[in-house]
């Protein structure tokens, strides 16, 4: 009998362990976490290693990675510091800088692999690029959206074009079907599959380089090319309704089996990434994709499956980690994920990504643990797009909560009357980039309420060129006449030559406190 009762208690406390909500993570735990697993190799991981059995794309990327990540959930600068450790030695890996070629005798800006190929002859692989390359796009992407980052200027330009020369290495590759497209391996190249389309998760590792590179620069090539791509996976995207989620195979170019776990990490990123962007996914394509993950990866025992469809089981279980975006769309994922990664001893450069995500998903509601982000207009006025005719500034009423606006501090509040609107504090982290064209005047204007702020005010607006270089800044301040809602006086702003895109800034003229900010609107003169 005791035997017994003892078996119950047991088995409760591991259905409780599996269904108990993490309510609130602490977040110093969850980043000495991290910290503790970023220890390899005395913290250096692979950064010293070349690709050429693909140790970069497989390892030090997911480490380039979690570090941008950390910064994002921490804003600690230190982050950013190992990022530019690790990519100026990757960027030394370069085919180009060792003097070493391809197998036809090119030596390129990339990063070969003799890994996967016919007779170890050496391939750069579209997949490898993206992997490397992603994180140093969103390393200039970060500068770019933050003044006080200036002292990473330099690196960030250095990190940008080298993403940019990398990508352009696989222009020859690109396979353009009209509505969609994608990436194959080059006819003729030292790969079984030569010829063929890449695997979804391939190109899609790619296509996440390029919608950051879009978003820095402005330059509609990468937006048309990563809105093809995303569509060409979307239209393969199967429906299960036994759990109203989603479930693909590997490849769509050849017989393949279900997608697993570690390739849909990629796949399932890249998908979330394009819907915060507005780009061919909706929040209904988000809960199915949630769903795919509450309801196959996690198994009723607990553990997690190995593919998507819930067939066997990963012994990378914190794998899972990287599916804590979705967790806004099923809080199950954020429990499990939570759960998962705080029991992890090890998980080489994945894991530690995994750990990042969770870090971040914990900082930012919007990004995983809190209520879902609302759909996003199309860029470039898409079908779908819900901008007004004419507006450059996207949900700048705010009533699609933080839909368009980018940042730490972005708060969206809402009246009694229905109305929401945005509550900035003083500093740089609430904020939205708009293209422009160089020589171009544009008419700003914003209504405000006086909050708990006692400064002024403030909208800052800086000018960017298309390398991410900052031409020109400048401020509009408004002192406040009582406590109602008031306009802000209609501001013209002159982008200069050479500017692609402004970054729109709201916040207060220092100190504590916050002001509101109401209908931000950025229309051609």
């Amino acid at each position: 009998m005791l035997r017994k009762w003892i078996s119950v208690f047991v088995t409760c406390l591991l259905f409780f362990a599996f269904v108990l909500p993490v309510q609130a993570a602490d977040p110093a735990g969850l980043r000495q976490k991290f910290d503790s697993l970023d220890t390899v190799n005395g913290g250096n991981w692979f950064k010293d290693a070349n690709n050429d059995q693909a140790t970069l794309a497989w390892g030090e990327s997911y480490v380039m990675d979690a570090y941008v990540t950390m910064y994002d959930a921490t804003g600690d600068t230190r982050y950013l510091d190992k990022l530019v450790t690790h990519a100026n030695a990757v960027l030394a890996q370069r085919d180009s800088v060792r003097g070493v070629t391809d197998y036809r005798g090119l030596s390129l800006p990339a990063w070969r692999n003799g890994r996967y190929t016919k007779d170890g002859e050496y391939y750069i692989f579209a997949v490898h690029t993206g992997m490397i390359t992603y994180p140093l796009a969103r390393f200039a992407q970060i500068v770019a959206a933050d003044p006080s980052l200036q002292n990473y200027q330099a690196a960030a330009a250095t990190f940008l074009q080298a993403a940019k020369d990398a990508v352009a290495v696989h222009d020859d590759e690109w396979v353009d079907r009209g509505d969609t497209g994608y990436y194959q391996f080059r006819a003729g190249a030292p790969y079984k599959q030569a010829g063929l389309g890449l695997p979804f998760n391939q190109y899609l590792a790619l296509a996440r380089t390029e919608l950051v590179l879009y978003q820095v620069t402005g330059d509609a090539r990468y937006l048309d090319r990563v809105q093809k791509m995303f569509r060409h996976f979307k239209s393969y995207l199967v429906t299960d309704p036994a759990i109203d989620g989603y479930k693909w195979q590997y490849s769509a170019f050849y017989r393949s089996s279900v997608e697993d776990i570690g390739h849909a990490a990629i796949d399932v990123n890249a998908a979330f990434l394009a819907y915060r962007a507005g780009i061919v996914f909706t929040g209904e394509d988000m809960q199915k994709f949630a769903n795919t993950g509450a309801k196959k990866l996690i198994l009723p025992d607990g553990k997690i499956a190995n593919n998507i469809t819930g067939e066997g089981t990963t012994p990378y279980e914190w794998l899972f980690g990287m599916w804590v975006p979705y967790a806004q769309f099923a809080s199950t994922i954020f429990d499990t994920a939570y759960q998962k990664i705080t029991a992890m001893a090890a998980g080489g450069g994945s894991g530690l990504l995994a750990a990042a995500m969770l870090n971040k998903a914990n900082a930012d509601p919007s990004y995983g643990a809190g209520k879902p982000v609302s759909e996003q207009p199309a860029p470039g006025g898409d079908p779908g797009s819900v901008q007004k005719p004419g507006e450059l500034i996207v949900n700048g009423d705010f009533s699609r909560d933080k839909t368009g606006w980018g940042g730490r501090d972005v708060v969206v509040k809402t009246e009694s009357n229905g109305n929401k609107y945005g509550a900035a504090k003083y500093g740089w982290a609430f904020y939205q980039y708009v293209p422009v064209e160089p020589g171009t005047q544009y008419i700003l204007t914003a209504g405000t309420r006086k909050g708990t702020a006692a400064s002024r005010a403030r909208i800052a607006y800086f000018y960017y060129n298309e390398e991410g270089k900052q031409l020109a800044s400048k401020s509009i301040y408004y002192s406040f006449k009582g406590n109602g809602w008031e306009h802000i006086p209609a501001s013209v702003l002159t982008a200069p030559a050479g500017a692609s895109k402004v970054l729109i800034k709201l916040l207060v003229d220092g100190g504590s406190g916050t002001h509101d900010f109401d209908n931000v609107s950025l229309i051609k003169k």
